[in-house]
């Protein structure tokens, strides 16, 4: 690795850290929904930052604090885009601004992570490795979508399952979408693999939004028929969407396949599987 790649990697590390820390920062002062939004996305790209570097320096507890975070948000983040869409929050938000404000700087933490990136040689390696990580994250989790999607039927509780693997399908593509901005703020990667990723988590983004105004409106007292009708309208938007998404599925192949750029799993080294056998990973029923 040369002085040019030595510098980027660590310049690209403190920056993200700088930013993390900034909308951490401005979500204790006030949980309001560009700083809960910015806050969310922020925790999210330094857990790609932390995935990058982690068969070299590797802090489990810095990865499981921030997902902790990002996680005690989700219910806040769903309040503010109900309250956004329908005008007025749910009934069932609770204290969730003071929770919000609680989420961690991780100063210390980090610091040291800093400085242990600081001392790594050859980091670079890892660009290219993190790129088949990726690849291998999108193939598991849709490997176990379309396991599940072979033996659905169409009961109530089918459609459910269905809903939930499209969800963490969803936060892997999320996640995913992370890594590839971090590649391509190193000069790895191709812009298309970032466009990609972003029109399919606006799609199942939409899905997720649909499924949850959908259950608050049935947990509303009243029923009125304008929210009987809306109700129904989401459950048709959902059938059509579901199967748009399982028409459309090879477009996620593809770019699984371009990203592994022709390597097998079995062929690359052992210590790489670190990737995945040491993951913290993000697709868990923890919100969107």
């Amino acid at each position: 690795m040369d002085a040019d790649e030595e510098s980027l990697l660590l310049t690209q590390a403190k920056g993200w850290v700088a930013r993390y820390q900034e909308a951490a920062r401005a979500v204790r002062e006030e949980a309001s929904e560009p700083a809960v939004h910015g806050y969310r996305i922020a925790a999210r790209r330094l857990l790609a930052l932390l995935a990058l570097w982690r068969p070299l320096t590797y802090h489990p507890e810095l990865e499981r604090r921030l997902l902790r975070s990002v996680g005690r948000l989700s219910a806040l983040r769903e309040a503010q885009v109900y309250a956004e869409r329908f005008g007025k929050p749910p009934t069932s938000t609770g204290n969730t601004h003071k929770s919000a404000c609680r989420v961690p700087l991780l100063s210390r933490r980090l610091a040291r992570w800093i400085a242990a990136v600081a001392q790594v040689p050859n980091g670079w390696v890892l660009v290219s490795l993190y790129q088949q990580h990726l690849a291998l994250r999108l193939d598991e989790a849709q490997s176990a979508l379309d396991e599940h999607i072979l033996c659905v039927g169409k009961s109530a509780s089918d459609r459910q399952q269905q809903l939930r693997r499209w969800h963490l399908l969803r936060l892997e593509i999320k996640q995913a979408r992370y890594g590839v901005e971090l590649l391509l703020d190193l000069g790895s990667g191709d812009p298309s693999w970032l466009s990609t990723l972003t029109h399919w988590q606006e799609r199942l983004g939409q899905l997720q939004d649909w499924r949850q105004w959908r259950r608050r409106l049935r947990a509303e007292q009243g029923h009125t028929y304008q929210q009987t009708k809306l109700r129904q309208q989401l459950k048709q938007k959902i059938t059509a969407r579901l199967h748009q998404l399982d028409c459309q599925q090879a477009e996620l192949v593809a770019l699984k396949l371009v990203m592994q750029a022709g390597h097998n799993k079995d062929d690359m080294p052992s210590w790489v599987v670190r990737y995945s056998g040491q993951n913290v990973s993000p697709a868990k029923p923890c919100g969107g």
